[in-house]
């Protein structure tokens, strides 16, 4: 299979201020026409089990959006770990996107603060609920290369985030209306939106948290420990 490699950083260097960039989308779109046939199968897997499992919780009126958003936040950080394993050089495969056993619990925290969270949000008058999904964004990412517990890296994504408020909230705008698009249309432009916004956000991410050791991303190996 192909790495990123043909895909060099082109954000700011160690002595640059990182800034939230919409370059990023460009260079998603060229990491994920490089490796296109794996995660086209990665989304389309994802699709099916949250589908799998919406169906299985849709008589839970009250709690359904809640259980749906873990097994969807679980896949979410095994596409971030692909896509940053991707963006630093490294090969990647459909498998690796259950390779989250390190930071489960983590990630189901966060997933139940950020859909509790956003949903507030979106309630009080849509603005806030596109504010604090911008200012969580490297939440996820931040989890699995880093091993961060969930609120720690909430915090930790919040407070990287929020001297650029307005840009990471248009930022994860656009994300969120790539992901709208792919699914009116048909549906099927969602297998190619879904990877893009993933490894866009984890190309901007890689600017403000560039890969100075082994991360968590990587197979271990021994004597190198991970970034923390």
């Amino acid at each position: 299979m192909g790495t990123g490699e043909g895909v060099p950083p082109t954000g700011p260097g160690p002595e640059s201020r990182a800034r939230v960039r919409f370059d990023a989308i460009n260079e998603g779109w060229a990491l994920l026409q490089q490796q296109m046939g794996t995660w086209v199968l990665t989304t389309l897997i994802t699709i099916i089990i949250v589908a799998v499992v919406a169906a299985i919780v849709r008589r839970i009126p009250v709690l359904n959006g809640l259980i749906i958003a873990i097994p969807e936040y679980l896949l979410l950080a095994g596409m971030a770990r692909m896509a940053l394993r991707q963006i630093d050089g490294g090969p990647i495969a459909v498998g690796d996107l259950f390779d989250t056993g390190d930071v489960v619990g983590h990630i189901v925290v966060a997933a139940i603060l950020i859909a509790i969270g956003t949903t507030i949000g979106f309630v009080l008058c849509i603005l806030p609920g596109i504010v604090v999904g911008g200012l969580w964004m490297f939440t996820i990412p931040l989890i699995v290369d880093r091993r961060l517990a969930g609120v720690d890296a909430m915090r930790e994504s919040w407070n990287t985030l929020r001297g650029e408020v307005v840009m990471s909230a248009l930022f994860w705008f656009v994300m969120f209306l790539l992901v709208l698009v792919g699914v009116v249309l048909c549906g099927v432009g969602v297998l190619l939106a879904a990877p893009l916004v993933v490894l866009s956000v984890c190309r901007l991410y890689r600017d403000f948290f560039p890969r100075t050791m082994a991360s968590a991303t990587d197979p271990p190996v021994p004597g190198v420990p991970p970034v923390s």
